[in-house]
């Protein structure tokens, strides 16, 4: 009998979202279904290309960069990592093992794309058109290999609604657009990113464009964006400084055919008249800090002593209650970034420390190693007083500076602002190409390789749910984002090369967008600036919508709201009396059940990838290549678990 309670040997699915999660979903049921001969017919349903999706779809610019480099991503697990190892030509088919047989000639590419991926090396950063290619790659011929007990039926189609049929021999009925109803045992939501809802405020500038005739283009993916569009020669006022805003800029500059020369470490850009004048701006002031040059992902000499699986878990042992991200999480994530950054720092620059600088990291070891029990403090009182003894003022770690370096800082000019940027910018371009030689990228390489830990901390384990909203995605999250999830170096430089030829200029923290109905355009400022402000008649926010459930426009999700299907997960606040809605569904444990607006698990609804925001975090973020199930491929492990649940159990290995 099946998870449902229908009784037979074919099974039948339905995966709504035909992007990498979707994808790994109907890998695992082909692989499941080989192995155990439980036979299986699956409908994926997506208006998008299956395999790109929407967001990776091969007909986008390649301009648009990935923010991995080639040798990370997959929608494949390894052998031997998963219980059932996957379908035949796919097996290691990781992106870069991918690109390598593209490379040799042993699978077939369009000759262009061969030439590309040839120029490419394994910490090169692919376009995400290459990506799609990849993936559509993995689609197609996971559709030809399919085993003989599995059938596979794309619709390019959107999934509208959800409908329980109790007396049916399938249990549900997935209403398509068109007007067609797919039955189903199982359904599988790997819904990707989704539009949402405008907050009050973006709102505010939509209505206020409307009335002055005025361009305002809100959240969105960016190769769904007509950037030629943007007047040549006009200010354009840009809110964002992520990874959308080196979109935006790629589509502006190379994209209208200005050119970039090289001159050392900097760039110089060569404009080709057609460009706008971009004016940006966003709460810290400075885009996200570049990924350093390196060998793998991970740094080499990176050395993680504190924040490990097997000492979170000692500690959830021992502790009285759910952990906390801040008491017990985060003074390990901190121990190693000031450890890795302190290590490196007296390798490369002992002149930094008042004394020998063995000597110190001995006695900061011995600080770092002990707990607060201690006669003259808690471990971060006695580390601060360590490190102002023993360390030059100004090469210590100071992570408020880390994270926002003009914090507190007023300038006099928009001038004196942007100087001081590009001289961010281009110390940033200098430690990320130094590597592993550069403290502060040890530091944030640390940050990074914590947060894979972290994710399977929070999947695993669990945080209270006050500590997850209000230390871990208000303060954390964007602490970490703005540090660890930056773009490659490559388009840190090219900024600076903008800044310098004039095409960029930059507001200031903490900037304010309006709309100045006298004069019938938008104004926009920063309090930390002074100077007139900045007046345009286009606003561009360069982000993707947000990933929440509360405020994503989706027929779907409120059709199956409305029926009692599914629910916002809410949170406890710390008072315990009331709660807050999460950013994601409310689920059971593993294999991630939708749990019914009366608080039951629907047992055949399965939920997979962003919507998974309220139990996990770094939805977003790929499997990696090379990694186990419990960390790194754990959105694999995740798709294996559904397609168990849906086939039943798998057959022992071997």
């Amino acid at each position: 009998m099946g998870t449902t309670g229908r009784t037979g040997t074919e099974r039948r699915v339905t995966v709504i979202g035909a992007g990498p999660r979707g994808l790994s979903v109907v890998e695992r049921l082909a692989a499941r279904s080989a192995a155990s001969g439980t036979r299986v017919r699956i409908d994926v349903v997506d208006p998008f290309p299956p395999g790109p999706g929407h967001v990776w779809r091969p007909n986008q610019s390649p301009l648009y960069l990935m923010n991995t480099p080639s040798l990370f991503p997959t929608v494949i697990a390894d052998d031997g990592v998963l219980p059932v190892d996957p379908v035949g030509p796919l097996r290691n088919m990781s992106f870069e093992h991918w690109r390598l047989a593209a490379v040799s000639g042993e699978i077939a590419v369009d000759p262009d794309d061969a030439a590309h991926l040839t120029r490419m090396t394994s910490t090169s950063y692919p376009s995400r058109r290459i990506y799609g290619v990849y993936l559509d790659w993995i689609f197609r011929t996971l559709r030809d290999a399919l085993p003989g007990s599995a059938e596979l039926t794309v619709h390019r189609a959107e999934a509208v609604g959800v409908h329980v049929r109790e007396q049916a021999r399938h249990r549900y009925d997935v209403e398509i657009s068109g007007g067609q109803n797919l039955p189903a045992d199982a359904v599988v939501l790997a819904l990707g990113h989704l539009d949402a809802d405008l907050r009050p405020d973006q709102q505010e500038l939509v209505d206020g464009a409307a009335e002055l005739g005025l361009t305002y283009w809100p959240p969105a993916v960016p190769a769904d964006v007509h950037w030629d569009d943007l007047p040549a020669g006009r200010t354009v006022l840009v809110r964002g400084m992520g990874l959308n805003f080196c979109d935006v800029l790629a589509q502006v500059t190379e994209g209208r055919g200005g050119i970039y020369t090289q001159e050392g470490e900097r760039y110089v850009y060569h404009p080709s008249g057609r460009e706008p004048v971009i004016v940006a701006g966003s709460r810290r002031g400075v885009p996200y800090r570049s990924k350093s040059v390196l060998e793998g992902y991970y740094a080499r000499t990176l050395t993680t002593r504190f924040f490990t699986l097997d000492a979170v878990r000692a500690l959830a042992v021992r502790a009285d209650g759910p952990l906390s991200f801040e008491t017990d999480l985060y003074p390990l994530i901190r121990k190693d970034a000031q450890w890795n950054y302190y290590t490196v720092l007296a390798r490369t620059d002992p002149d930094a420390f008042e004394a020998d600088p063995q000597d110190f990291l001995a006695r900061f070891d011995e600080v770092l190693s002990g707990g607060d029990e201690h006669p003259e403090g808690p471990w971060t009182s006695r580390a601060e007083r360590l490190i102002a003894s023993a360390v030059v003022p100004g090469r210590q770690l100071n992570a408020i500076r880390l994270a926002r370096p003009f914090e507190g800082v007023g300038f006099d000019s928009h001038d004196e602002y942007a100087a001081a940027v590009v001289h961010h910018l281009d110390r940033d371009v200098h430690g990320a190409l130094a590597g592993e030689d550069d403290p502060l990228q040890m530091a944030i390489a640390s940050l990074n390789a914590a947060r894979t830990v972290l994710k399977a901390v929070l999947a695993d384990l669990g945080i209270a749910d006050a500590s997850w909203t209000d230390e871990l995605r208000r303060t954390f999250e964007p602490f970490v984002e703005g540090l660890a999830s930056g773009p490659p170096v490559l388009r840190t430089q090219q900024l600076a090369a903008l800044a310098r030829a004039g095409v960029v200029r930059f507001l200031g923290p903490d900037p304010q967008f309006l709309v100045d109905e006298e004069e019938g355009r938008f104004v926009a400022g920063s309090p930390w600036v002074k100077g007139e402000p900045f007046h345009a008649e286009h606003l561009v926010e360069a982000m993707s919508p947000p990933n929440d459930v509360r405020r994503n426009i989706s027929p779907l999700l409120s059709s199956m709201h409305r029926e009692g299907l599914a629910r916002v997960r809410a949170m406890e606040t710390r008072d315990g009396v009331a709660t807050v809605p999460s950013t994601g569904l409310d689920v059971s444990r593993p294999p991630y059940r939708a749990v019914r607006v009366d608080g039951g698990v629907e047992p055949g609804v399965h939920v997979l990838g962003l919507q998974l925001s309220a139990v996990q975090w770094g939805v977003a973020i790929a499997a990696e290549a090379g990694a186990p199930a419990e960390l790194g491929a754990r959105t694999l492990a995740d798709a294996d678990r559904v397609a168990e649940a849906v086939l039943g159990p798998a057959p022992l290995r071997g």
